[in-house]
């Protein structure tokens, strides 16, 4: 009997074994887990962190300039070389040129518009024409 006392000690051993693995394995994943959500927490604080500080330092050290008024655009000719204002003529000449030719298309469409109209007749001129016709 010592023989089947000493396969029954070895399979409770092996029992207890699988027991005690399986709750400090469950431990070992909770505290795994707990880990990973204070890791994600502590992720999203430092994210936070950093786009609060990129946007302090854009504040700081960018500075935008935009020209709305026609204005601050005269004051930047006073300012210009004459090479600058040579290639300011240029490009105002192309738009003039541009401005043109959109007039020009323009008006020849409505031209061409008013060609192919038809005077419009109301019911009351189409029944005196037909009358008229019916006479003749």
């Amino acid at each position: 009997m010592d023989l089947t006392n000493g396969i029954k000690k070895a399979f409770l051993a092996s029992v207890g074994a699988a027991a005690t693995t399986a709750e400090v394995t469950k431990d070992i994943v909770e505290k795994m887990i707990e880990k990973g959500e204070q890791t994600v927490e502590q992720g999203k604080v430092l994210n936070q962190e950093l786009k609060h500080n990129a946007k302090k330092k854009v504040k700081e050290h960018v500075s935008v300039k935009v020209t709305k008024k026609y204005d601050n655009a005269f004051e930047c000719v006073d300012e210009m070389s004459a090479e600058d204002l040579e290639l300011l003529k240029e490009r105002i000449a192309k738009a003039e040129a541009l401005q043109k030719e959109k007039q020009e298309a323009e008006s020849e469409e409505s031209e061409e518009i008013e060609e192919t109209e038809e005077p419009e007749t109301t019911d009351l001129e189409e029944e005196s024409i037909d009358s008229a016709e019916e006479a003749e």
